[in-house]
C-alpha cells in the first residue's frame, strides 16, 4: 500500500489531453520575451555576462576574465563556457542566445517532474480490470501535467530558470540523480558501481556549474536514501548490515563529483587564483560572520528562518498551496502511524532530497532561499501527489494571492499608459487577459468544482501577465534609433549603474559602443550631468516622466526604461499613487551644447 490518494476521476470525465496541452503551452510561454532586458532575474546575471563576454574576447577557455579583479572566479567555468558557445564566442552576443540553454535545462527538469509524477500515480494502486487501468493511466497523465504546471508556476523557476545566470543547470543534474533513484529505486540502490558512477558524473557536472559544496547535500541525501529506502531503518540506526557497502557507494559518488570539479584546477593556468577567489573567498567566506554564528543563525535576513520558510517563499504565488501540501503530508503521516500503509519509495526519495538540502544549508552563516532551488522539482512532485488531499482552503488562498498579483500587473500596466500617454501601449488583449484571469480566480474561490483546476493555472497567469506588461519596453519603446546605434559605434558612452555589473546591460542596448559606467544610486536623481560631459562627449541620463535630463546639454535620442531598485522612501503608496514614475523612467542620450 501507499499513502498516495490516486483515486481517478469518474469515467468519462478525463481531460488528460487538455492538461497535457496546457502544460506544453506554458512551457513554450517561457520563450515569451526571453531576449528582453526586463525579464525577472537576479541582478548578478549581468556580472556573469560580463565575465563570459570578456573570457570569450580573450579567445581562451581559461582563465576567466572580468572587469573586476576581485570578481573573476566567482562561479565554476561551465556556466561561462555555456554562454560563450551559445553566443558564438561573441559573434552572436544577444540575451536570447545566452538564455536559451537555461530554458532547455528548465524544460528537461519539467519533463522529469511530469514523468515521475505520472509513474508514481499510475503505480499507486492495483487496478482490477482493463477499464480501471485505462482510467488510472489517464488520471496519472493528468497529474503529471499538473505537476509540470506547478513547477513552471514557481516564481523561482521563472526567475532563475530563464536568465543566463540561472539555477537550472545544477538543478537538472542534481535533481536528475534523485529522479533516477525515484524512477527505479530497487534496482539503482542495489547497483554496486553503475549507478554510483553515473551519479558521480552528474554531481560533478552540477558542481562545475555551481560549487564543489553541492556534494555535501547530495551525499547526505543519498545516505538517507540508502538508510530509509533500502534498509528501511531510522537515520540514527547506522549499526546495521550493509552500512559499509552503502557508505562506500555514497563516498564514490562524492569522490567522483569532487574529482570532476577538480578538473577546473587542472585546466586553469592560474589554480592559485581559483583557490583564493572561489574556494576561500566565495565558499569558505559563507561560514564566517562578524555577528557570530549563533547570532546570525537566529536574527537578521540570513537566519535559519530563511531556510525553514524557503520552499514556501520560492513558490511565491503558490505559497498557500505549498503550505497546504506540508499540512496534508503531516496529516497523512499521523494517519499512517500504527497502520500497514507506507510511503511509496519515490515519494520518500523526494522528501529526503527536500530535507537534506534544507538541513545542509542551515549550516552556513550566509543563507538564501536560492540554495533550495535544486529541490523545488521535488516539491512540485510532492504537491501533485497530495493534490486531492490538500484542503480547499489552501487552493482558495492561492487563488486570492494570484488575483492580487494580477491586479498588481494591471496597476503596472496603468502606469505604462500614464507614463507614455498612449492608451494603446498595451494590447486590448492584455487587459482582457488580466481581467478574465482575475475574475476566474474569484470564480474559483466561489465555485468548489473550479477551485483546484483554476489554482493549477493561476500562478503562471500572474507570471505571464508580468512578462506581457513589460514586453513593450523590450521592443521599440526601449530601444534607440538605428542611426543612434551607428553614431555610437566605437564611441565612449557613460552609462548609469547602481549595482554590480549593472552597466553590462548596455552592451546589449547599444552594442558596439565603449561603455563607461558612473555610479548613480537612483539614476533618476543623478544631478552632475555637466560633470559627466566634461570627460565624455556622450552620456545616458535617466529622469522621471516629465523631467528634463539637464539644463545645458543637447538631447540626441531617448528611450523608455523600467526602474530598478526604487528608493525605499517612496514606499508602497508611491506604487499605487504614481505608478508611472515608480516603475518607469525616460533615458536620454545627451551631449554637450558645444561638443
Amino acid at each position: 500500500m501507499t499513502s498516495l490518494d490516486a483515486t481517478p476521476p469518474p469515467a468519462g470525465r478525463s481531460f488528460h489531453r487538455v492538461w497535457i496541452g496546457l502544460a506544453l503551452l506554458v512551457a513554450l510561454a517561457y520563450l515569451f520575451g526571453l531576449g528582453g532586458d526586463h525579464i525577472p532575474r537576479n541582478g548578478d546575471e549581468l556580472v556573469y555576462a560580463n565575465i563570459a563576454r570578456l573570457t570569450a574576447a580573450s579567445g581562451h577557455w581559461l582563465p576567466l576574465q572580468s572587469a573586476w579583479e576581485a570578481m573573476r572566479n566567482t562561479k565554476p567555468p561551465l556556466l561561462f563556457w555555456q554562454a560563450m558557445v551559445a553566443g558564438g564566442w561573441g559573434d552572436h552576443w544577444t540575451l536570447l542566445r545566452l538564455r536559451l540553454p537555461s530554458v532547455a535545462y528548465t524544460w528537461g527538469i519539467t519533463l522529469m517532474v511530469a514523468l515521475l509524477t505520472w509513474k508514481t500515480v499510475r503505480h499507486a494502486e492495483a487496478t482490477p480490470d482493463a477499464a480501471s487501468a485505462a482510467q488510472q493511466s489517464r488520471h496519472a497523465m493528468t497529474m503529471g501535467a499538473i505537476a509540470a504546471l506547478v513547477y513552471l508556476s514557481f516564481f523561482t523557476t521563472y526567475r532563475y530558470g530563464r536568465p543566463f545566470l540561472t539555477s537550472a543547470p545544477e538543478t537538472f543534474w542534481l535533481f536528475g540523480v534523485f529522479f533516477a533513484l525515484a524512477w527505479s529505486p530497487a534496482r539503482l540502490l542495489a547497483s554496486n558501481w553503475k549507478f554510483p558512477l553515473l551519479a558521480g558524473v552528474a554531481v560533478g557536472i552540477g558542481c562545475l556549474y555551481k560549487s564543489f559544496v553541492m556534494v555535501v547535500p547530495v551525499g547526505f541525501a543519498l545516505a538517507l536514501c540508502y538508510q530509509a529506502v533500502v534498509a528501511q531503518a531510522a537515520p540514527w540506526r547506522i549499526l546495521r548490515p550493509g552500512i559499509v557497502q552503502d557508505g562506500l557507494k555514497v563516498a564514490l559518488v562524492c569522490a567522483l563529483g569532487l574529482g570532476i570539479f577538480g578538473l577546473w584546477f587542472a585546466l586553469d593556468p592560474q589554480p592559485g587564483e581559483v583557490w583564493r577567489e572561489f574556494v576561500v573567498g566565495e565558499n569558505a567566506g559563507k561560514l564566517n560572520s562578524s555577528k557570530g554564528y549563533f547570532k546570525a543563525a537566529f536574527s537578521g535576513g540570513s537566519s535559519i528562518l530563511t531556510i525553514l520558510t524557503g520552499y514556501f517563499s520560492n513558490a511565491l504565488f503558490l505559497l498557500p498551496l505549498a503550505v497546504g501540501c506540508f499540512v496534508a503530508a503531516w496529516r497523512s503521516y499521523r494517519q499512517r502511524k500504527g497502520s500497514a500503509q507506507a510511503l511509496s519509495p519515490a515519494e520518500k526519495i523526494m522528501w529526503l532530497w527536500l530535507l537534506a538540502l534544507a538541513l545542509v544549508f542551515m549550516l552556513p552563516t550566509q543563507r538564501s532561499t536560492r540554495y533550495l532551488i535544486p529541490a523545488m522539482p521535488a516539491l512540485a512532485v510532492v504537491m501533485a501527489l497530495y493534490w486531492q488531499r490538500i484542503g480547499r482552503l489552501w487552493f482558495s488562498l492561492t487563488l486570492l494571492v494570484c488575483m492580487t498579483g494580477l491586479l498588481a500587473m494591471g496597476l503596472i500596466g496603468y502606469g505604462a499608459v500614464r507614463a507614455t500617454q498612449n492608451p494603446w501601449v498595451l494590447s486590448p488583449l492584455f487587459w482582457l487577459f488580466v481581467a478574465s484571469a482575475a475574475l476566474a480566480c474569484l470564480a474559483g474561490v466561489v465555485k468548489k468544482s473550479w477551485t483546484r483546476p483554476l489554482a493549477a493555472l493561476a500562478g503562471f497567469a500572474v507570471l505571464f501577465a508580468l512578462a506581457w506588461v513589460t514586453n513593450p519596453f523590450n521592443g521599440e519603446l526601449g530601444r534607440f534609433k538605428p542611426e543612434t546605434h551607428a553614431l555610437l559605434k566605437g564611441q565612449t558612452v557613460q552609462v548609469p549603474s547602481n549595482f554590480n555589473g549593472h552597466f553590462e546591460r548596455y552592451e546589449f542596448i547599444i552594442p558596439g559602443a565603449k561603455i563607461k559606467d558612473y555610479f548613480a544610486a537612483q539614476p533618476v536623481d543623478f544631478a552632475d550631468v555637466e560633470g559627466l560631459l566634461e570627460t565624455s562627449r556622450y552620456a545616458l541620463v535617466q529622469r522621471r516622466v516629465g523631467q528634463a535630463p539637464c539644463a545645458r546639454c543637447r538631447i540626441i535620442d531617448e528611450r523608455w526604461d523600467l526602474r530598478s531598485r526604487q528608493d525605499e522612501n517612496d514606499g508602497f503608496m508611491a506604487a499605487l499613487k504614481t505608478p508611472e514614475t515608480y516603475w518607469y523612467a525616460k533615458e536620454y542620450l545627451v551631449e554637450p551644447l558645444v561638443p
